[in-house]
């Protein structure tokens, strides 16, 4: 029984390790790819857009806490001091109100940006994901940040996938 126990644990670590051996691994690095795709003029135009848009709404509300302020100003003399309370709480709400829009607007270009550029990014990803499996590779590692060391420059699957997507 000992022996049939460790001739199919033998039979299947020799199974595992010829599998092992035979995963080709390559890379390709994504910035690259990506940042030639034509899509990517499109995301750049829709985003400079909606910030333009963003940075409108921003230069309106400054605009109106600047015109509040300068009547606050010209008329504190003649005003109560609870109208001039009121009015100091109104130009703070303002002055608040565009400090959480400034913040929001960071948030709400980076979501944009995500947004445009998913569909960019999953076409690249099937690009690579069908050229390494025409070229037999079990694994791509994306190289765009730097971390491989060394790497055979047959592994790179860069050149293929750009001419897969039609760039140059």
């Amino acid at each position: 029984m000992k022996k049939i126990v460790v001739l199919i644990a033998a039979v299947l670590m020799a199974g595992f390790s010829t599998r092992t051996l035979a995963q080709k691994i390559g890379y390709v690095n994504m910035q690259d790819i990506v940042g030639h795709m034509p899509e990517l003029a499109n995301v750049d135009s829709s985003l400079k857009k909606f910030q333009t848009e963003l940075g409108g709404q921003n230069q309106a509300m400054q605009k109106e806490l600047q015109t509040k302020y300068e009547a606050y100003v010209k008329d504190s003399s003649t005003m109560s001091d609870v109208i001039k309370e009121a009015r100091q709480g109104e130009l703070r709400d303002l002055q608040n109100r565009m400090m959480e829009f400034q913040q929001g607007a960071q948030d709400r270009i980076q979501d944009r940006q995500n947004t445009l550029l998913k569909p960019v990014i999953d076409k690249a990803q099937n690009a690579v994901q069908e050229v390494a499996k025409a070229k037999g590779y079990t694994y791509v590692i994306d190289n765009s940040s730097n971390i491989l060391i060394a790497s055979p420059s047959g592994d790179d699957l860069t050149t293929q996938v750009k001419t897969k997507l039609g760039l140059k």
